[in-house]
């Protein structure tokens, strides 16, 4: 069984803005890298959480992870169409993203590789504000 990654309704446009961006190579999440100590955070913020510095730049994260950890949701606020499924990647540069994930349930495994990937728009959302999600690597398939 395959679920549909479902839109966020009334996407917020400043995450989708910020943190969020779409080039010819695809989509990326941009978070930052304090320049004091070297942590790397998702989503921005203004204070590095290990050295309270305000030195940070901005810095594309990985396309790539492994799976923390999901849950099948079943019961959600309208319009959201369920079930979906939800959860956290631990992206190589220690960062965990809180994400939708693609896939069927029944297939996903806790440390499994997944890739960052745009769902394609719909119900009048804007290619300005581009879903993403984290589905599952097929193997073979760079």
């Amino acid at each position: 069984m395959t679920f549909d990654t479902p839109l966020i309704p009334s996407a917020n446009p400043r995450l989708s803005a910020d943190h969020v961006r779409t080039a010819g190579t695809g989509i990326r999440l941009v978070g930052q890298t304090c320049k004091d100590c070297g942590k790397s955070l998702f989503p921005r913020t203004g204070v590095c959480p290990a050295c309270q510095s305000v030195n940070l730049a901005d810095s594309e994260m990985p396309d790539e992870g492994v799976l923390y950890s999901w849950s099948v949701v079943h019961v959600a606020p309208k319009p959201w169409t369920t079930p979906y499924v939800i959860g956290y990647v631990d992206l190589p540069n220690q960062v965990r993203v809180f994400s939708h994930i693609g896939g069927a349930p029944d297939s996903l495994r806790v440390d499994m590789p997944v890739r960052l990937e745009a769902v394609a728009a719909a119900h009048g959302e804007t290619a300005g504000q581009p879903p993403f999600r984290f589905s599952p690597v097929q193997k073979g398939v760079l």
